[in-house]
């Protein structure tokens, strides 16, 4: 399965950040820097400033709200355009070198996989990503102005639970590609020492039962070698 995204939006002070006011900025996975949340609202598409504050503000007369987003304004006023928003992203980026063309369609990439994976990883998804950065920005905005609680980490709620079925499945996944890299490499093998090829011996089908047989005694779900990285649980 697909690792958890790491996209975070941040509020920093406005001592930490030298501006006017609190800040707020994104990180996001393969990039170095954190990006201004305006300039992340540009590459996506959302261009001026006021369909980025409909994204955000609800309530066009909340002039508190509205007021926390100034400095955010002025941090991404110097990008006017997605293109050149997409260029800022991708020229941050941790492959480097790239031309102008690939930094954009590297930068168009990273928005499409790596931010808000659970919204959608396919193309055209940016209005519906747009949308939920904005409830992000928002809730974080109502924490910050004492609106609403504090969300609690340890709430079972916010916990991410793995059932049997992706366990199992993620399971067979790894031993079956485990499974075929070991036939592959008797094959070659085979092939290099002119051996007749063996099907019974290509084929450890034990490779499949033992695995699957370890992590359901043990309760360790990973590979029995790697056991520092596999997931402790229950079974």
């Amino acid at each position: 399965g697909k690792t958890i995204s790491q996209f975070q939006v941040k509020m920093f002070h406005r001592s930490q950040e030298k501006t006017s006011g609190n800040v707020m900025k994104a990180t996001i996975p393969y990039i170095k820097v954190d990006i201004p949340i305006w300039v992340v609202f540009r590459g996506l598409g959302v261009i001026s400033d006021r369909d980025i504050l409909e994204h955000i503000c609800y309530d066009m007369q909340d002039v508190q709200m509205l007021e926390m987003l100034k400095p955010c304004i002025e941090d991404g006023f110097v990008i006017q355009d997605r293109e050149v928003a997409l260029d800022f992203i991708g020229n941050r980026g941790t492959t480097t070198g790239l031309s102008r063309d690939r930094r954009i369609r590297y930068a168009q990439e990273i928005l499409q996989k790596e931010m808000l994976p659970h919204v959608s990883m396919a193309e055209g998804s940016e209005s519906k990503k747009a949308y939920f950065f904005g409830y992000m920005i928002h809730r974080l905005l109502l924490a910050a102005m004492e609106r609403r609680e504090l969300d609690d980490r340890d709430h079972f709620g916010k916990k991410r639970l793995d059932l049997a079925g992706p366990l199992l499945s993620n399971l067979f996944r790894m031993l079956f590609r485990k499974l075929t890299k070991d036939v592959y490499r008797y094959l070659q093998k085979c092939v290099e020492t002119h051996k007749e090829f063996n099907l019974t011996l290509a084929v450890k089908h034990q490779t499949i039962t033992n695995g699957l047989k370890y992590s359901l005694a043990t309760g360790n779900w990973g590979d029995q070698k790697k056991s520092m990285s596999s997931k402790a649980g229950v079974s």
